[in-house]
C-alpha cells in the first residue's frame, strides 16, 4: 500500500515513514516539516517550528522529541539529530 503525504500529514499519532540525518543549516529541511526529531546527543538546538517562529536554545533529550519543526539551524549543542517524516 502506498502512502501518500496527504495520508502521513493527516494523522499525526502515525508512525514515521521516513528518516534523514540532519545537517544543521539555516534552511528549510530538504524533506519539509518533521513529525519529530530523534536526537543522540541531547543539548540545545536552534530550530523553526512549523508556524515558522524562531526557538532559541529549544532544549532536546535524547531519543525521541515529538516536535514539528521546518529548520534545525545552525549552532546549539545537541548532535547527531535525525528528522522523522
Amino acid at each position: 500500500m502506498s502512502v501518500n503525504a496527504a495520508t502521513r500529514t493527516a494523522d499525526v499519532t502515525a508512525s514515521s515513514t521516513r528518516m534523514q540525518v540532519v545537517t544543521k543549516a539555516d534552511a528549510d529541511l530538504p524533506g519539509g516539516v518533521t513529525r519529530g526529531l530523534l536526537c543522540n546527543t541531547a543539548g540545545t538546538a536552534n530550530l523553526t517550528d512549523a508556524e515558522g517562529n524562531l526557538c532559541a536554545n529549544f532544549p532536546l533529550q535524547q531519543g525521541y522529541n515529538p516536535i514539528q519543526v521546518m529548520q534545525v539551524r545552525t549552532g546549539g549543542t545537541a548532535d547527531e539529530i535525525w528528522a522523522l517524516y
